[in-house]
């Protein structure tokens, strides 16, 4: 029985077409035998004489990530709510936030090292300022459209305000503003590469900086199949959670369709 179960999660096809994409591409690469053309066996070779470099590097960019997408996560989720609840905050605060998400995060990197230098602050500023939108938006969105039926259970109850946002808003939009959490923890990896790749010091983006400026091609694409790799790791892990914190949602999901 659980052989038959972890044999439907795990996607065989999917992986037969990765290993033959491997194996055509270093058959291509042999035939090209090109500089800038590198083989598969070469990104391989890297993995493994280079893997301390790759592993420190791996961890400090997750360790930004992961830091700038909790300070984005504790400020701007309680945010959403409160914005989301009281409506003369939320029209005062949202026209900002409107003027402000369209700005790329890179824009706010040369701000960012004039003002911190090219240290971790610097880089944790982008990643939060990035990571921020995806959940104060849908943290916002989320208790706008909450049922009117919650509305009028929170005045029974007489409950206060604070009560109300934590007891009946937070549980009731946590399907939605988990999907904000996601994209947040997608934009937070991206851009702690995208940061290091500019705020040259360590982690991921500043090994395929040097990979790049030394013109190693294998090199650069090592560091290239790493950063997926991490974030399919990454993004799968978010999945795994978000589908066991709300089972329950799925759940109720799946008996409405019946």
């Amino acid at each position: 029985m659980m052989d038959r179960l972890l044999n439907s999660r795990i996607n065989w096809l999917g992986i037969l077409f990765i290993l033959f994409a491997i194996v055509a591409w270093e058959i291509a690469a042999q035939i090209a035998d090109s500089f800038t053309f590198p083989k598969a066996s070469g990104v391989a070779v890297i993995l493994v004489e280079d893997w301390r470099n790759i592993f420190a590097a791996t961890g400090a960019t997750l360790r930004r990530a992961g830091i700038g997408f909790a300070i984005a996560l504790v400020t701007m989720l309680p945010l959403g709510i409160i914005l989301g609840r009281i409506r003369i905050l939320g029209e005062l605060v949202e026209p900002v936030l409107e003027f402000l998400r369209p700005l790329p995060p890179i824009a706010v990197v040369p701000l960012a090292m004039m003002i911190l230098g090219i240290g971790d602050a610097a880089k944790l500023v982008v990643i939060v300022f990035g990571a921020s939108f995806p959940i104060v938006i849908n943290a916002i969105d989320a208790v706008k459209v909450q049922d009117p039926m919650q509305t009028r259970l929170a005045r029974a109850l007489r409950l206060t305000t604070l009560e109300r946002m934590v007891l009946i808003d937070l549980p009731a939009a946590l399907p939605r503003i988990f999907a904000g959490i996601r994209l947040s923890i997608t934009v937070a990896l991206l851009l702690a590469v995208v940061a290091e790749l500019i705020l040259s010091s360590d982690g991921l983006g500043d090994y395929l900086r040097l990979a790049q400026s030394d013109f190693n091609m294998t090199k650069v694409m090592t560091a290239i199949i790493v950063i997926a790799i991490v974030s399919v790791f990454v993004n799968g892990t978010t999945n795994w959670v978000m589908h066991r914190l709300l089972d329950w949602h799925y759940r109720r999901s799946a008996l409405a369709t019946v």
